[in-house]
């Protein structure tokens, strides 16, 4: 396991939240615990063979807290659809949670389902099935509303089901009962809005009555059912919003994000950012109407942590946390930090080969972007350079590149490395990218001065050094020849950095080379294409047998008509 990951692992808070372990920036595994500390200990000694494969390949963890297990529980889902990580093999696809709607019918009625319904009053998401089913049996028997399909009224009278007869509903298709019917629904909506203290109260009455009759396992039913009211109908607060905190330190700032649907948290995010000269809050100000300037998606109010000055960012409400927001404020707050701490300690703790590094080739900085880059070719075929970016001592595969060779021909090593080297310098120049701190050269002194004329012409100065295989020597522009020990850091990862940009550049070369080996002469007939062309080599075998095969086997293949085939046989026999 990474020593940066254990560390992450043994510093985590004990409390409820969501973990991703990640690889380059990468999701590998999205869970969720109530005990956060507790949950990532076990992975210090993973018995399961899955469990060790992505710790193998795990670089890093990030931790999102919440203000309990219930939001943990949705966030985890939305992150996992989201993200799509590869070890995650349940909540992919689907929908995990439960919805209730009511109807907008005559006499409404209820509808458990997957998904909310398109036209009709939804709510939800219900986490635990059997906390909905319990819901649904004792708010239908306060609130008698029913769940049937039938469509209501209708002319013929039916007699009343079952569901009437044990006071779950007030049979509308049996009896007219339109105006009672209807405060059983107002009561029912009021209940699902979390209007519930009357039913709550109702719970706690019959529980305690229980209790003073020494009735106590009744009491433990009715203390069940008080529960999974309080859970079900305890998250109060409707509609969309998002809520924002930021944390600075020495220069860094951090704003973090909890996108929210009721008092569910459905997604979170956090943005590095520079800060104000003004402070926390106007740091905040100035990211959030950028934000919600170039943002389509519109939550119905903002909530912002410091108290905000404005009302309003294009349009949206902005408003201070309520003191009911008091868990959600202090999980979020608490996520901003740890980011900012990853930040801190991202940009201040230095990989020792690269402190290595700076002094044996004695940079006034440390190397900490390194760009590595190399050429592959065949006798002078198929000609390809690489360039791959390390930051920090690790890989960041989206910023690699690769080059085809375009103003040169035959084996000219020196010229081809001049030429990929421009071309990259160049863009970054052009296109404000990031410099590096070192080029890494893969070859000696020709190389590497192929590279600094380059360089030079492009009108940067970067350090530059280059690593010749056999020896395994450090050369530098001014001819100085550096030998490290196949132990040191420094060589190490410098050869780290050569290896990868090889590989990348091997592996573009293989392609072209499998890509024109796929070529051939019955790409330049006329009429002939992918699948008629595979339809030839899957029957016959070669050109070879395709030029002796008769105009009538030719004609039988699917897709070929006599006039094809008889193109065909004049064109490999030379006569077009």
């Amino acid at each position: 396991m990474d020593g940066r990951l254990r560390e992450d692992i043994l510093s985590a808070p004990e409390s409820p939240g969501v973990y991703i372990f990640k690889r380059s920036d990468s999701p590998l595994y999205v869970g969720k615990a109530k005990n956060l500390r507790k949950r990532l200990m076990s992975y210090l000694k993973p018995r399961a063979e899955r469990v060790a494969s992505m710790l193998s390949k795990a670089d890093s963890l990030e931790i999102i807290p919440t203000q309990d297990e219930v939001s943990a529980t949705v966030l985890e889902a939305n992150l996992i659809r989201r993200l799509q990580p590869p070890y995650n093999v349940r909540l992919k696809d689907g929908n995990p949670f439960l919805y209730l709607a009511l109807t907008s019918e005559r006499y409404p009625r209820v509808v458990v389902s997957r998904k909310p319904l398109p036209g009709v009053e939804n709510y939800g998401p219900f986490l635990r099935r059997k906390h909905l089913r319990e819901f649904l049996r004792f708010a239908r028997r306060m609130f008698p509303v029913r769940n049937c399909s039938l469509k209501l009224p209708s002319k013929r009278r039916r007699p009343p089901c079952v569901e009437y007869h044990i006071g779950r509903c007030l049979a509308p298709c049996a009896y007219d009962v339109g105006e009672e019917y209807g405060r059983a629904v107002e009561g029912f909506r009021k209940l699902l809005k979390g209007d519930s203290r009357e039913v709550l109260s109702f719970l706690y009455e019959n529980m305690q009555r229980e209790a003073e009759r020494y009735n106590y396992e009744m009491a433990a039913v009715w203390r069940d059912r008080l529960r999974t009211f309080r859970e079900v109908l305890g998250r109060r607060r409707e509609g969309t919003r998002d809520m924002w905190v930021v944390r600075s330190y020495e220069g860094h700032t951090v704003i973090a994000l909890y996108t929210m649907v009721g008092d569910n948290i459905t997604d979170a995010h956090t943005f590095h950012v520079s800060p104000s000269v003004e402070g926390d809050g106007a740091t905040l100000r100035e990211f959030l109407n950028l934000y919600y300037e170039r943002n389509l998606r519109r939550p119905e109010e903002i909530v912002a942590w410091p108290p905000p000055e404005d009302s309003e960012v294009h349009g949206i409400p902005l408003r201070a946390p309520g003191p009911d927001e008091e868990g959600i404020l202090k999980a979020l707050l608490n996520y901003a930090s740890e980011r900012l701490e990853g930040v801190i300690e991202r940009r201040e703790r230095v990989n020792p080969a690269l402190m290595a590094l700076r002094e044996v080739l004695r940079l006034p900085e440390i190397p900490r972007r390194v760009e590595g880059y190399d050429i592959s070719h065949l006798f002078g075929e198929h000609r390809v350079g690489s360039v791959v970016v390390f930051y920090d001592g690790r890989p960041l595969r989206a910023e690699y590149r690769r080059y085809r060779i375009r103003e040169t021909e035959g084996i000219d090593d020196y010229s081809a490395m001049y030429e990929v080297v421009k071309r990259r310098l160049r863009r970054l120049k052009e296109e404000g990218g990031a410099p590096p701190d070192l080029l890494l050269i893969d070859g000696g002194l020709g190389q590497v001065r192929a590279a600094l004329k380059a360089m030079r012409e492009v009108g940067l100065d970067v350090p530059l050094v280059g690593l010749a295989k056999r020896l395994e020597t450090l050369h530098l522009p001014d001819g100085e020849v550096i030998q490290l020990p196949i132990s040191s850091p420094a060589l190490r990862l410098l050869m780290r950095v050569r290896d990868e940009a090889h590989r990348f550049a091997l592996k573009y070369h293989r392609n072209l080379r499998k890509k024109r080996l796929s070529k051939s002469i019955l790409d330049d007939i006329p009429g002939i294409g992918p699948k008629r062309k595979r339809a030839l080599l899957s029957y016959f075998g070669s050109v070879e047998r395709i030029r002796e095969a008769s105009v009538e086997e030719i004609a039988s293949l699917p897709g070929f008509s006599v006039k094809l085939a008889r193109k065909v046989k004049d064109f490999l026999e030379g006569k077009v």
